[in-house]
């Protein structure tokens, strides 16, 4: 792969970890809910919906072509969100 599409993979792969974990910190209550039918439901179409957004977008940035090293880039935009910004909403 070039090293070009690489970096953008890469960088898309962080973002989409924080844009991740800031979207679980909206939806903390409804997925956190007291019905455990329904937290299940809400559970399944909020990943569902995740991954159809995260691999529509692989897709137009280089034609779904996942490496295991996009997986640590998530993970850290994770952690830089919680790390980051988690302060500024409480």
């Amino acid at each position: 792969m070039i090293l070009i599409l690489q970096i953008k993979s890469l960088l898309f792969n962080f973002i989409y970890g924080i844009f991740f974990a800031f979207t679980i910190s909206i939806n903390k209550k409804v997925l956190l809910h007291k019905n455990k039918i329904y937290r299940v439901i809400i559970n399944i179409l909020f990943i569902s919906n995740h991954v159809l957004i995260y691999f529509i977008l692989i897709r137009f940035i280089n034609n779904s072509i996942l490496h295991i090293y996009y997986f640590p880039m998530y993970i850290l935009g994770i952690i830089f969100y919680k790390k980051y910004f988690t302060h500024i909403k409480n």
